[in-house]
């Protein structure tokens, strides 16, 4: 649609109440006054229009400080306010110019040479402007938003004389050039001064409105104007950098205070799952004594039967069995989160792998009447892992099935190859896992809330053991279920590099192998705890062997220089000398270079093993100890004997 004429000249209109509007209305009205007054009475019409121009003029001029001083005024930024009355040495008229406070007092002025500076106070109303001889005064006050921060002063000069003069040469010039002049002055005012203005205004109420300080007023040159309008644009840089320094701070604190409050909260649930463990390991060491206890007391009471004897023996042995466990899977986590337990890999078959696992399980499995359900593959399937250890994972699982299944369950073990490998499946439909329970179900002392209610209830690190030992043949364990009360499954997948090409038809069961008939020898069992060292003896004893006790390390020194034992077992512990250094005596003497010796202690672990291998020991054993794996060594050794070196390798 074509623009009309009017329209397109209304387009360039300003705002009726924007500073350019009332600039231009000044100029106009002034030129319009000059014109129709000057038929009737030119002069006196001039003389008081001059002094109407004047104050006009410095009405404008006071506008424009009042506008551009503002600023300085509020920030306290006298040097601001000072550069900004210094552009009034561009106006000859006016010879002093001045800001006051608002309370009167003055706060920044420029002054011509040769001037009187203003006075200390306001010497004019805060208002309006007042003639004094050949001066005017003028004051106007600096509003920014509403509030009143101080009041302009400008002092002019006001010489009627001179301008009776000035006027008789140029009244004719002004009568036929006059609405050309106000043209002129408009449009050099709107982009000299009011256009910066506009801009900073824009700019201003953008700012207010939208907080966007990255908003500026663009650039007007290097005069007076432009410099305000720099002045202006820098200080929305330094607040725009402020703002951004403020929020990266804001920001960097929330981010801090939330991993605070995250570690605080992991601290929180370390100290408390620390509390449950050491309650809960106080209650299962307590458990098996308490049958132990009993036990002794019916094998001292002299009227006890054979058959209650033995039963009392079965309980003893079972429960002692029970606490070894618990502290074997203590020290294999302990291990394994320092990195130092090693696996001692060899070929087994799946079908004796899992029936390895189902031993340990089965007496708490029948206990409680579950039914087991084994479905393994029909071919035979090899795999090169650690029997031992990769038994105990399994065993744990199944161990679990049977504890959180209520009396009666169903419990099933299954297998499959698949792409990546073998998977093997335990499923039970015993009390489940809440959603809740997932995420921390592998990590150590964790506990599901029931457990707290069962009285099979665990340290909580037999799943953390799992997948450790998962972890360190390469695979992995995970866990679902339908919900509390709907049975879980777990899985454990071995990766495809521990499954052994073709049928080997080679099944590690040396952990399980009874005790190998053989050679006897002469056994020296030496620990400071008296009913330590004389039960092994006898065990050992009823195996065949010639027994010697003793109870410190000078004994066992003393008994082996004279009766020459084929293997002393050393405590490490003992009062006098420690074992380590018992056996690196005996090493140094002619009897005791082939003597096999055996440490058995309560420490397990990698650097104790060390220690006991610099000692010259040839076999290291964990307390509790098992009297069938101290055969087994026995034997091995007496075997080996008679072999090309004599040797036997160090044991775990």
């Amino acid at each position: 649609m074509d623009e009309t004429p009017v329209s397109s000249f209304a387009r360039f209109l300003p705002a009726p109440n924007s500073v350019r509007a009332k600039l231009i209305r000044i100029v106009l009205s002034t030129t319009a006054i000059a014109l129709i007054v000057a038929a009737i009475a030119l002069l006196t019409y001039d003389l008081s229009n001059y002094r109407q121009s004047v104050v006009s003029g410095l009405s404008a001029e006071a506008g424009i400080l009042a506008l551009s001083t503002a600023p300085a005024v509020a920030f306290d930024d006298r040097a601001v306010a000072l550069r900004d009355l210094s552009a009034m040495q561009a106006r000859a008229a006016i010879r002093v110019a001045a800001v006051y406070g608002t309370g009167g007092k003055l706060y920044a002025f420029y002054a011509r040479p040769g001037q009187r500076p203003p006075p200390d106070t306001l010497p004019v109303p805060r208002t309006g402007a007042q003639t004094r001889g050949n001066q005017i005064e003028y004051a106007q006050p600096i509003i920014n938003n509403g509030e009143m921060l101080g009041t302009i002063y400008l002092r002019a000069t006001y010489d009627i004389g001179a301008r009776v003069r000035a006027y008789l040469g140029i009244f004719t010039l002004v009568i036929l050039l006059g609405m050309t002049v106000a043209l002129v002055s408009s449009m050099a005012l709107q982009k000299v001064i009011t256009e910066p203005l506009d801009a900073m205004a824009k700019v201003a109420h953008q700012v207010i409105d939208r907080r966007d300080y990255s908003l500026r007023a663009g650039s007007f040159g290097r005069d007076e104007i432009g410099m305000v309008v720099a002045a202006f644009n820098n200080m929305l840089d330094e607040v725009e950098n402020r703002e951004k320094a403020l929020q990266a701070t804001n920001s960097a604190l929330s981010a801090e205070i939330g991993v605070r409050e995250s570690a605080e909260a992991a601290l929180r649930e370390a100290d408390r799952r620390k509390d449950e463990f050491l309650a809960t390991l106080a209650h299962e060491l307590r458990n098996p004594l308490a049958p132990i206890r009993h036990a002794v007391k019916i094998l001292e009471v002299p009227g006890a039967t054979d058959q209650q004897r033995d039963w009392s023996r079965e309980v003893i042995a079972r429960q002692v069995q029970r606490m070894a466990l618990l502290l074997d899977d203590l020290l294999d986590v302990s291990r394994i989160t320092r990195g130092r337990l090693e696996l001692r890999k060899d070929y087994v078959s799946l079908q004796a792998l899992v029936a390895a696992a189902i031993e340990p399980a089965r007496p708490l499995i029948e206990a409680k009447h579950h039914t087991l359900e084994v479905a393994l593959p029909s071919e035979s399937i090899e795999l090169e892992v650690d029997p031992l250890r990769m038994s105990q994972a399994l065993s744990n699982l199944l161990t679990n099935a049977a504890k959180y299944t209520d009396a009666g369950g169903s419990i099933r073990v299954s297998a499959a190859l698949e792409a990546e490998g073998l998977a093997i499946r335990v499923q039970d439909n015993g009390i489940g896992l809440s959603a809740a329970a997932m995420p921390s179900l592998f990590e150590m002392f964790s506990q599901v809330d029931s457990v707290i209610d069962r009285a099979e209830g665990g340290l909580g690190i037999g799943l953390a053991l799992v997948k450790g030992l998962l972890a360190l043949h390469g695979g992995t364990v995970a866990a679902s279920s339908g919900g509390v009360g709907r049975g879980s499954e777990f899985v454990i997948r071995l990766p495809r590099s521990t499954l052994v090409p073709g049928s080997l038809e080679k099944v590690a069961e040396a952990a399980t192998r009874p005790a190998a008939s053989g050679p006897r020898g002469k056994v020296l069992v030496v620990d400071d705890n008296r009913d330590a060292a004389e039960t092994l003896a006898l065990v050992l004893g009823m195996f065949g062997h010639e027994l010697l006790v003793g109870h410190t390390g000078r004994e066992a020194i003393e008994l082996g220089s004279r009766e020459r034992p084929d293997a002393i077992i050393l405590d490490i512990g003992m009062p006098d000398m420690t074992g380590y250094e018992t056996a690196r005596r005996i090493r140094r003497e002619a009897w005791g270079r082939k003597t096999f010796l055996l440490a058995i202690t309560g420490w397990g672990q990698e650097d104790d093993k060390e220690a006991a291998r610099a000692a010259g020991f040839d076999g290291h054993l964990t307390k509790p100890v098992d009297p069938d794996q101290v055969e087994l060594l026995l034997t091995n050794f007496l075997n080996a004997r008679s072999g090309p070196d004599g040797s036997v390798g160090l044991a775990g």
